[in-house]
C-alpha cells in the first residue's frame, strides 16, 4: 500500500461512518438525543482527521540533521551550519504557501513570521540563549509528503554547549512516533547519541540511524563505519535495526533541485526515503488503521441489523480490497511542484484560458461602457445588434455607472419596444416570440476571439516543447477546444493526464476537508483544502463568468 492508497483507504471509511451516523441519527427530533446519537461517529471522523505521524530528527548539532531534511523535502528551507539551534522546537508541516508560526513562553497566542527571517529566530547565531523565549517554531512547506500526514521535526543537536537543547530534544521522547538518529562519518555515534538512543528505544515505534556526508570518506572508510553503526546499534536496540543508511543530505538536496536521477540515487537519499515512506505507511496501516477499522466494526454493532449487516459488508471489503480502480488506470503525469490553484479574490479561477479570457473582457468593457456612454455611433450599433446576452448584460451593469447606463440603453429599449408593436400590428405575435432575445452579442465575439488566440499559441506552443504542458492548468470546456487543436497523441496524452492528476488530487483535498469538517476540526484545514471545492467546480466547468450556459459558443 503506497501513501495514495493509505489515503484512499481512510476516505472510504469516512463513508461508511457517514452512512452510520446518518442511520444512528435516523429521525431523530430531540437536538440532544440526535447529538448523542451522532457523537459516536463524529469520534471516528475525529480520529481520521487527526492522523499524523510524528517523524522526529535528532542527533549532535552540524549533523547535517536539518540538511536532511532540506534534502528530503526537496527544499532549501530549514536553516543549517556549523552553530548550533537554540533550544527551539522546530516542526514541520504541510502548508499550501510558505510560513513561520511561533509559540511562545507565557503567551497563548501565536506570532507569524517570515521563512527568511528562521535563521534570526531558531540559531545560536540569532537568538543566543534563545533571548526571544520562543518556545516551538512551525513551519509549513508545500512538500508532497508533508501533505500525506507526516509530521517532522527538527531537534536541537545533542551534546552541544548549551545544556538546554539537549534537554529539550530529550523531553520530547513521548512524542515520537518515528526517530531518525543522524550521525556522520567523522565522528560517528558519539556518547551523547548512544545514551539519546536508550532513552527513546523504550517508546519509539522505530528507529532510523542515517551515516551523512559519505561524500567526505572513502568507499574503505565508509564500509567500516557502516559495519561499526551496525553492530553498535544493534547492541543498544537489541538487533531491532536494519543496516544503516549512507547518505549525502546535501548532494541529495542539490540533485533533487537539479532532476539528477543519477546524482540522486548516488547520494543515498532516494534509497533511505523510499525505505522511510515504504515504512511509515506500513505502519499506519497496521498500527492506525487497523485499529480504527476494529473500532469502526464495532461501532456498527449498535446499528439495526440490516444496516450493520450492509456497513459491515462495504468494510471488510475496504479491509480487503484486491484489485482497486485507482491500480487499474492507464498512466500517472507528474504535477512536478505540488499542484495548487490558489482562490484569488480579483480572478478566482485555476484555468489559464479562463483568466486570460476574463482579462480581455474586463479590457473591452472598461473601454466600450464609456463609448457607450458616451458615443451615438456605438449605442446606435448595440441597439441593432440587440444588447448583450443576459450574462455580459450584469457584466457590463456591474462597471458602468447608472448615468451611463441611462444614456447607453434608451436606443435599444426605443428599439425592442417597436419591435413588439410590429409584431402586434402584423399579427406575428406568436410566430415571432423566439426573435424577441436575438442577440449578437460584442462581448461574447471578444470571449471567441480571445478563445482562438489562446488555442493557436498554446497549441503551437505545446508543439515546439511539449513538454510546456506540464505546467498547464485548464478547465475541462478549454481543455476540449484544445485538444481539438492538437494531432499529436502523445502531446495529447500528456494533457490528458495531467488534468486527470490535478482532478485526483483536488478530489483528495475535498475529502480531507470533509473529514475535518465532520470531526469539528476545521483549525486542521490547509488553505489548499479549503480552496478545493471551488476549484473543483472550476476544474469541471470553467469559471462562471466565461462559460456560463448564455455564452453558449456560436456554431
Amino acid at each position: 500500500m503506497d501513501l495514495k492508497s493509505y489515503e484512499q483507504v481512510k476516505f472510504d471509511m469516512a463513508e461508511i461512518i457517514r452512512s452510520a451516523e446518518l442511520v444512528a441519527s435516523g429521525d431523530e427530533k430531540d437536538p440532544n438525543k440526535k447529538w448523542q446519537a451522532q457523537q459516536p461517529w463524529r469520534e471516528l471522523l475525529t480520529r481520521l482527521a487527526e492522523d499524523r505521524f510524528t517523524v522526529v530528527v535528532a542527533g549532535r548539532f552540524n549533523r547535517g540533521k536539518s540538511s536532511l531534511m532540506n534534502a528530503v523535502l526537496g527544499m532549501d528551507r530549514l536553516p543549517t551550519g556549523v552553530i548550533p539551534l537554540t533550544s527551539v522546537i522546530t516542526y514541520v508541516r504541510y502548508g499550501t504557501s510558505e510560513r513561520v508560526l511561533l509559540d511562545y513562553y507565557g503567551s497563548g497566542l501565536r506570532a507569524e513570521a517570515k521563512l527568511a527571517d528562521l535563521p534570526e529566530l531558531v540559531t545560536e547565531k540569532g537568538n543566543p540563549g534563545n533571548v526571544k523565549r520562543i518556545r516551538a517554531a512551525e513551519i509549513q512547506l508545500p512538500a508532497e509528503i508533508l501533505r500525506r500526514g507526516f509530521f517532522f521535526v527538527d531537534t536541537p543537536g545533542l551534546g552541544s554547549a548549551i545544556f538546554e537543547n539537549s534537554q529539550t530534544t530529550e523531553r520530547f521522547i513521548p512524542e515520537i512516533d518515528v526517530l531518525i538518529l543522524v550521525t556522520s562519518y567523522e565522528s560517528p555515534l558519539t556518547e551523547d547519541e548512544i545514551r539519546f538512543l536508550r532513552q527513546a528505544s523504550p517508546t519509539v515505534r522505530a528507529v532510523f540511524v542515517v551515516v551523512n556526508k559519505h561524500d567526505t570518506a572513502s568507499p574503505e572508510a565508509r564500509e567500516e563505519v557502516l559495519a561499526y553503526v551496525a553492530n553498535t546499534v544493534g547492541g543498544v536496540l537489541d538487533g531491532r535495526i536494519a543496516k544503516p543508511f549512507s547518505v549525502s543530505a546535501r548532494d541529495g538536496l542539490a540533485a533533487k533541485q537539479a532532476n539528477d536521477a543519477e546524482g540522486l540515487q548516488t547520494s543515498g537519499i532516494q534509497a533511505f526515503e523510499e525505505e522511510l515512506v515504504r515504512f511509515l505507511t506500513a505502519e499506519r496501516s497496521r498500527l492506525f488503521l487497523s485499529a480504527t477499522f476494529d473500532r469502526v466494526s464495532s461501532a456498527l454493532a449498535c446499528l439495526p441489523e440490516a444496516d450493520a449487516e450492509r456497513l459491515g459488508a462495504a468494510l471488510k471489503k475496504l479491509q480487503d480490497p484486491g484489485e482497486t480502480d485507482g491500480q487499474a488506470n492507464g498512466g500517472s503525469a507528474v504535477l512536478g511542484p505540488p499542484l495548487r490553484a490558489r482562490m484569488d479574490a480579483r480572478v478566482v479561477t485555476p484555468c489559464e484560458m479562463c483568466r486570460s479570457v476574463l482579462h480581455s473582457l474586463l479590457e473591452f468593457f472598461r473601454q466600450y461602457q464609456y463609448d457607450l456612454a458616451v458615443r451615438p455611433e456605438v449605442q446606435e450599433d448595440l441597439a441593432r445588434r440587440g444588447g448583450f446576452c443576459a450574462l455580459h448584460t450584469w457584466h457590463y451593469e456591474q462597471i458602468a455607472s447608472p448615468r451611463g447606463i441611462c444614456t447607453a440603453y434608451p436606443r435599444l429599449l426605443n428599439r425592442m419596444a417597436q419591435s413588439l408593436r410590429a409584431m402586434v400590428g402584423n399579427g406575428s405575435g406568436q410566430t415571432d416570440a423566439h426573435r424577441l432575445m436575438n442577440h449578437s452579442c460584442p462581448a461574447c465575439r471578444v470571449r471567441w476571439d480571445a478563445e482562438d488566440k489562446l488555442v493557436r499559441s498554446i497549441a503551437h506552443k505545446l508543439q515546439q516543447a511539449p513538454a510546456s504542458s506540464d505546467g498547464l492548468s485548464l478547465c475541462v470546456p478549454h481543455l476540449e477546444l484544445l485538444l481539438g487543436q492538437i494531432d499529436d497523441e502523445m502531446i495529447r496524452s500528456r494533457l490528458l493526464l495531467r488534468e486527470a492528476a490535478m482532478m485526483e488530487r483536488t478530489a483528495e483535498d475535498m475529502q480531507r476537508y470533509a473529514i475535518k469538517h465532520d470531526a469539528l476540526r476545521r483549525h486542521l484545514v490547509s488553505q489548499e483544502e479549503n480552496d478545493a471545492p471551488l476549484l473543483g467546480l472550476q476544474l469541471l466547468t470553467g469559471h462562471r463568468s466565461v462559460n456560463a450556459v448564455f455564452t453558449i459558443r456560436e456554431i
